[in-house]
């Protein structure tokens, strides 16, 4: 009996692993045929580049962007469509000074970029403006720089923002506002140079010094005016939140300018490029100036504080300086949630985000595919008069209140409403303009 168990046991194991040794058979097989596929496959990938030549990937990120496998080459194309109406009022006082204001619409910003980095070293990009009025194509950025420099860390050299100021150097993109505030009379955005600039501390703090001469904006070619110029600009990040909805940012920035042709002159900015430059200086007779300016701002998930603080002390030459300030304070809150996003490399304001992108296929009563909903308000001042120095331009208080509805992290609408009180060089009331300012804004 135990013979007859021990067979049949014997034979039952036989029949398993023969069962067995087939399976391996055939898995050993597929392999095979894998290995021979994936030979093939990289046979026609080195057959499809030819030598020296490598595989670019294109994808989309905020934008259509490219890069090689091992990322030594990297390109992005784009660019941005802003397109301004604006409806005015004014008093009589206003219209007898500066004439009534029609209302109008206006494509603020026609821009077309490609930038780049080549062998991981050298690093481009070309940014050029087609607004369709009179100054006709406009050279923004316009740069060859590299990075990783010992210490120094980056240079740049071409045509360029200039650092100073945290609502000059955020993108016209990402600001809360459809204009930068006052302030930005005493910026001139770009300017033809180089520059070098680094972060430390994880990119909490950093520095920037632009050097340059004065020149103009408009192709094919730059004259280049007067005598060297000095912008320099620090920003510290005190802190920031692990999932960066709060922190806090301080900056200064300082400008040493000689004046061209012993001249300066200072018009006052706008709150829309619709009208035109309503009240300036006039020309002055300078050696030389120093712009200083103080920026300050908080994020506290939905809600922000920003403010900033400038004065030109304009030196000249025999007689007292003359001293022109201007300031802001602006306040913003996210109805839906989101939060104001920080540009550590910059020390500036980034791209805004919506939690959900708008949809018409969402339900909006459940508070979905709505987009982004934000509440702004800003109150500014500016101050182009100086007595004991002879300068008579004006001076200018403005109230914004915006909304803006983000409807993806690439378009969005804007409304402004500006309520602004003018007065004369030797302090005459100039009446008050009213604004209704919408923005039609995307960017690829």
């Amino acid at each position: 009996m135990k013979r007859k168990l021990f067979s049949i046991g014997l034979i039952f194991s036989l029949m398993l692993f023969t069962g067995s040794l087939e399976a391996v058979s055939k898995d050993v097989s597929k392999i095979d045929k894998l290995e021979k596929r994936l030979e093939t496959l990289e046979k026609r990938e080195r057959e499809w580049f030819k030598k020296g030549e490598s595989e670019i990937r294109v994808y989309f990120k905020n934008g259509f962007k490219m890069r090689s496998r091992d990322n030594s080459f990297k390109f992005q194309a784009g660019g941005r469509i802003m397109h301004d109406w604006g409806f005015f009022s004014e008093d009589t006082k206003f219209a007898s000074s500066f004439g009534s204001q029609e209302n109008g619409a206006r494509f603020r910003r026609v821009r077309f970029f490609m930038a780049g980095m080549l062998y991981n070293t050298i690093k481009f990009k070309w940014d050029m403006d087609i607004d369709g009025g009179s100054n006709g194509v406009t050279f923004k950025d316009m740069y060859i720089g590299t990075h990783k420099i010992p210490i120094l860390g980056n240079f740049q050299v071409g045509h360029f923002k200039r650092p100073a100021s945290m609502d000059s150097i955020t993108s016209s993109k990402y600001l809360t506002f459809m204009e930068r505030s006052l302030t930005n009379t005493f910026f001139k955005t770009r300017n033809t140079g180089f520059a070098f600039f680094n972060q430390h501390f994880d990119k909490r703090f950093t520095w920037f010094t632009f050097i340059n001469k004065e020149t103009a904006e408009r192709p094919p070619d730059f004259k280049i005016d007067g005598d060297w110029n000095v912008t320099s600009r620090i920003t510290g990040l005190p802190y920031i939140s692990e999932d960066g909805k709060e922190w806090v940012h301080l900056g200064a920035s300082w400008s040493y300018e000689k004046a061209t042709d012993n001249n300066v002159t200072f018009n006052a900015a706008r709150d829309t490029e619709i009208i035109s430059t309503l009240f300036t200086t006039g020309v002055i007779s300078a050696e030389r100036f120093n712009i200083v300016g103080l920026e300050g701002a908080v994020n506290w998930n939905q809600f922000s504080v920003q403010g900033e603080y400038v004065i030109a002390d304009v030196d000249r030459g025999a007689g007292p300086n003359g001293q022109l300030d201007s300031f802001y304070v602006q306040g913003s809150w996210y109805l839906t949630g989101e939060n104001r996003r920080y540009a550590r490399r910059s020390g500036s304001i980034a791209r805004f985000k919506p939690k959900q992108n708008f949809s018409w296929n969402k339900n909006w009563s459940e508070g979905r595919g709505t987009g982004a909903l934000q509440l702004a308000v800003r109150y500014s001042e500016l101050d182009l008069n100086d007595s004991d120095a002879g300068i008579a331009g004006g001076e200018q208080e403005s109230l914004t209140v915006g909304l803006n509805w983000e409807l993806n992290p690439m378009s969005r609408i804007m409304y402004n409403y500006v309520h602004a009180v003018f007065s004369s060089g030797v302090g005459a009331d100039n009446g008050t303009l009213n604004s209704n300012l919408i923005r039609f804004q995307v960017d690829f």
